[in-house]
């Protein structure tokens, strides 16, 4: 039987001449181990695995809120610990995640203090002096400058920075922000009927541009020709609501005395549904002072810039300053929170004055030249040093 042995596959294929192909090595499953893993690899694991379970017992330190599109996060203030006692044997953990709620319900109710007060103007004809004056005499007035932050949209062309270096070089201090128009326009797209009406009054138009296209949290908007001598954070507290602005009322104009209240009747009763103010409207209401806002984006309603730009198509009175102004007038009608009457700009009893200095004073055809100043409030908070240097 010993003759009858079965030879290898190997030997039989280099008995017919095959053997040019080397054998190939077959694995076992069931009889060879499994390849072997890299040394400590498995420990490694194990030590990744309790350092990331570790972390989730550290106690938190910063949150974010849902209702905040930008996604923002907001570090929790170690005060709150202080204000909670807990029974014994509940670990820091669990302190720390009542505070991060208790810490949400506080910033829901009053989510704009988080950042201080933010200070946003347009300037429609650059000139520093006013951008200058405005800053410092804010500052001056405030009773915590540091928790106040500007940010100024210049016109656009020429060197964007300039501005701003030229600002910082006299208040070095302040927390300024300076940007080109230019950005906001494109962002606007004047291409369309609505961006090219925001565009085409954007000297009275541009809170709701900033609202719409620039900022969408809560600020404070002041046009930049003002001396403010009030507190700023004293706007802080002010509860918005549901409105989308807070503003002073011009009683000086009211709406009777730029159109007759049957044609605006007429009108309103035509307009499209859900576009204008359904209610009777009365002849003496003031109308709106953009001078000083509290201004709160997401609150604005989606139809607003379509509103003003039926209104002021509508109206078409012979000035279009004032069709824009009743315009808006119009369309925030019983829609806004008033604000307290020292913000209106009068006189030196009031928390904000008009800049009283030599300005730039740009024509519509884009010629510049300096208008003479009327005061010497302004003095004040710009130098003679700093007027030079901001003149140039």
């Amino acid at each position: 039987m010993e003759g009858l042995q079965r030879r290898p596959a190997a030997a039989a294929a280099n008995a017919r001449g095959e053997g040019a192909q080397q054998p190939q090595r077959v694995i076992h499953c069931d009889v060879e181990p499994a390849p072997r893993a890299w040394p400590g690899m498995q420990m490694l694991a194990v030590a990744a695995i309790l350092v990331l379970g570790g972390l989730q017992f550290l106690p938190a330190t910063h949150f974010r809120l849902h209702e905040d599109r930008g996604r923002n996060w907001i570090p929790i203030d170690p005060s709150l610990h202080a204000a909670v006692l807990l029974p014994a044997g509940v670990d820091s953990s669990c302190l720390s995640r009542l505070s991060v709620l208790l810490a949400s319900f506080a910033l829901a109710a009053t989510d704009h203090q988080v950042a201080g007060v933010h200070i946003i103007s347009w300037i429609s004809c650059l000139d520093l002096r006013t951008l200058a004056v405005l800053t410092n005499s804010t500052l001056s007035s405030s009773s915590d400058p540091h928790d106040v932050s500007f940010t100024f949209l210049t016109p656009e062309g020429g060197n964007d920075q300039l501005p701003f270096y030229k600002i910082k070089s006299v208040l070095p201090d302040s927390n300024i922000t300076v940007t080109s128009q230019k950005k906001t326009k494109e962002k606007l797209n004047v291409a369309t009927p609505a961006g090219n009406f925001l565009w085409s009054f954007r000297s009275e138009l541009s809170p709701i541009i900033i609202a719409t296209q620039f900022s969408r949290k809560r600020h404070v908007y002041i046009s930049t020709d003002s001396i403010v001598k009030g507190k700023v954070e004293d706007l802080v507290p002010i509860d918005l609501g549901s409105y989308a602005i807070s503003a002073a009322e011009d009683c000086s104009k009211r709406l009777g005395d730029f159109i007759n209240m049957d044609v605006l009747s007429a009108v309103q009763r035509t307009a499209p549904k859900g576009l204008v103010y359904t209610e009777p409207f009365d002849k003496d209401t003031c109308l709106l002072d953009f001078d000083v806002l509290i201004v709160e984006p997401r609150n604005l309603k989606r139809n607003l810039v379509d509103s003003i730009a039926f209104w002021a198509k509508a109206v078409n009175l012979a000035s279009h300053r004032d069709s824009i102004w009743l315009a808006i007038t119009l369309a925030f009608y019983n829609d806004y929170l008033k604000l307290p009457t020292n913000w209106k700009r009068a006189n030196d009893n009031t928390d904000i004055l008009y800049y009283d200095g030599p300005k730039n004073v740009c024509s519509e055809d884009g010629h510049q030249h300096e208008e003479k100043g009327s005061g010497e409030a302004w003095q004040q908070y710009l130098s003679q040093k700093s007027d030079a240097m901001l003149s140039t």
